[in-house]
Protein backbone atom coordinates (compact mmCIF):
# COMPACT_ATOMS: atom_id res chain seq x y z
CA UNK A 1 0.00 0.00 0.00
CA UNK A 2 1.31 3.39 -1.30
CA UNK A 3 -0.09 5.48 1.78
CA UNK A 4 1.55 2.83 4.63
CA UNK A 5 5.04 3.52 2.45
CA UNK A 6 4.98 7.23 2.89
CA UNK A 7 3.69 6.80 6.72
CA UNK A 8 6.51 4.51 7.56
CA UNK A 9 8.74 6.69 5.68
CA UNK A 10 7.79 10.10 7.66
CA UNK A 11 6.96 9.08 10.90
CA UNK A 12 9.90 5.92 11.22
CA UNK A 13 6.79 3.28 12.10
CA UNK A 14 7.51 -0.26 11.64
CA UNK A 15 5.87 -2.06 9.16
CA UNK A 16 2.77 -3.18 11.39
CA UNK A 17 2.45 -0.06 13.12
CA UNK A 18 2.43 1.54 9.66
CA UNK A 19 -0.36 -0.89 8.52
CA UNK A 20 -2.22 -0.48 11.98
CA UNK A 21 -2.14 3.37 10.98
CA UNK A 22 -3.54 3.19 7.38
CA UNK A 23 -6.30 0.82 8.80
CA UNK A 24 -7.18 3.47 11.63
CA UNK A 25 -7.06 6.31 8.61
CA UNK A 26 -9.57 4.09 6.47
CA UNK A 27 -11.58 4.71 9.65
CA UNK A 28 -11.50 1.11 11.32
CA UNK A 29 -11.95 0.60 14.80
CA UNK A 30 -9.50 -1.38 17.12
CA UNK A 31 -11.42 -4.28 17.32
CA UNK A 32 -12.17 -4.64 13.71
CA UNK A 33 -8.48 -4.07 13.03
CA UNK A 34 -7.18 -6.66 15.65
CA UNK A 35 -9.54 -9.09 14.28
CA UNK A 36 -8.51 -8.31 10.54
CA UNK A 37 -4.73 -8.97 11.47
CA UNK A 38 -5.31 -11.64 13.85
CA UNK A 39 -3.42 -9.64 16.76
CA UNK A 40 -4.73 -9.69 20.50
CA UNK A 41 -6.84 -6.29 21.12
CA UNK A 42 -4.01 -5.06 23.57
CA UNK A 43 -1.74 -5.57 20.74
CA UNK A 44 -2.91 -3.07 18.57
CA UNK A 45 -3.41 -0.78 21.45
CA UNK A 46 0.36 -1.31 21.88
CA UNK A 47 1.12 -0.37 18.38
CA UNK A 48 -0.77 2.59 18.48
CA UNK A 49 0.24 4.36 21.27
CA UNK A 50 3.77 3.54 19.60
CA UNK A 51 2.17 5.48 16.82
CA UNK A 52 1.20 8.05 18.75
CA UNK A 53 4.75 8.45 20.06
CA UNK A 54 6.52 8.75 16.71
CA UNK A 55 3.79 11.03 15.10
CA UNK A 56 3.43 13.39 18.27
CA UNK A 57 -0.17 12.85 18.05
CA UNK A 58 -2.06 12.18 21.11
CA UNK A 59 -5.80 10.80 20.03
CA UNK A 60 -7.01 8.89 17.27
CA UNK A 61 -9.38 11.64 15.66
CA UNK A 62 -5.62 13.85 15.75
CA UNK A 63 -4.08 11.15 14.12
CA UNK A 64 -6.31 9.97 11.08
CA UNK A 65 -6.39 13.88 10.52
CA UNK A 66 -2.44 13.85 10.17
CA UNK A 67 -2.56 10.60 8.22
CA UNK A 68 -5.23 12.28 5.88
CA UNK A 69 -3.88 15.20 5.44
CA UNK A 70 -0.58 12.98 3.56
CA UNK A 71 -2.58 11.39 1.35
CA UNK A 72 -3.15 14.64 -0.25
Amino acid sequence: DALAGVIRQAFSLTEREAQIATLLAEGLSLPTIAERLRLGLGTVRNHVKSIFGKTETRRQGELVALLCALRL
